[in-house]
């Protein structure tokens, strides 16, 4: 079955600050929907989304927090009206992994599988990358991430290769969310993404980060900071983090003000021989 479109913003009504007084006005908001996961008929997850992609977002879910280890263990994957329903080729593999996985409530505070990072491979990828490529992907990524121009309301991320095509773009409530979209992307293309990179509006705290490595995305650039254990992780395992890029004349919203920077500006924190 194919995934059904569905608006992912409405129309409310507001009371808006304007010179000192309230105003009625309009804003448009993000549509959050509750999306169940089931998998050989067991309830795995409930997830809060964005309505769309949600095809991809599910299978990046169960890649990224190890429920399966490619496409080819998937048999059917549908969505329907009453969530995501997935046939994997072995039954009893998710009850296993389930006893086998831990959860802990990750820093955008909800429940996530979580496994070891010392399961993780080492990325191996000549990916280069010359500065003002990332800032040309990150600028790219802002100009067509049209929900967030529309609500504010959500992360974007996009899939871009090696010569800096856009592949991908996504946006949702969560930005675990958006790498999950990404990554199911990519495995229903059969992409190679050792030859990709990910520019991203989230922080890239350890759970990001390890997704990313588990794709083996040899770099991922955000505009905003990374954790220590981000770092520890992705030091480890030869992935490329960039932070806080910030191209001139880019703007940031905070306190109901916008921020122009007048100087370009990025923070390489590791994996910098990407970079040219």
């Amino acid at each position: 079955m194919a995934d059904k479109q569905m608006e992912t913003a409405k129309t409310f009504k507001v009371q808006r600050l304007t010179g000192g007084k309230f105003i009625p006005s309009e804003s448009r908001l993000v549509i959050e929907k509750e999306l169940p996961i089931y998998v050989n008929g067991e309830h795995l997850a409930t997830a809060s989304v964005v309505p769309s992609m949600e095809k991809e977002f599910v299978l990046g879910y169960l890649f990224g927090q190890g429920f399966i280890n490619s496409t080819g263990e998937i048999r059917t994957l549908d969505i329907t009206d009453k969530g995501a329903m997935a046939i994997l080729s072995k039954e009893a593999i998710v009850s296993s992994r389930k006893r086998k996985t831990s959860y802990r409530i990750v820093s955008g505070g909800g429940r996530m599988a979580y496994f070891e990072s010392s399961t993780l491979s080492h990325i191996r990828s000549d990916l280069k990358i010359n500065r003002q490529e990332i800032f040309r992907a990150m600028n790219t990524l802002f100009e067509n991430a049209s929900l967030y121009l529309e609500t504010e309301g959500v992360h974007a991320a996009a899939l871009f290769d090696e010569e800096i095509n856009l592949l991908c773009i996504v946006e949702d409530i969560g930005r675990h969310n958006t790498l999950d979209k990404i990554i199911g992307y990519a495995l229903l293309h059969n992409m190679d993404c050792t030859k990709t990179f990910v520019v991203s509006t989230g922080r890239m705290a350890s759970e990001m980060v390890m997704k990313i490595c588990r794709a083996c995305i040899p770099l991922v650039a955000t505009k905003t900071a990374i954790t220590n254990e981000g770092l520890k992780i992705g030091k480890k395992h030869g992935l490329t983090i960039i932070g806080f890029v910030r191209d001139a004349g880019s703007k940031m919203h905070t306190n109901m003000e916008v921020r122009v920077f007048k100087k370009a500006q990025m923070k390489i924190y590791t994996g910098a021989d990407r970079v040219l």
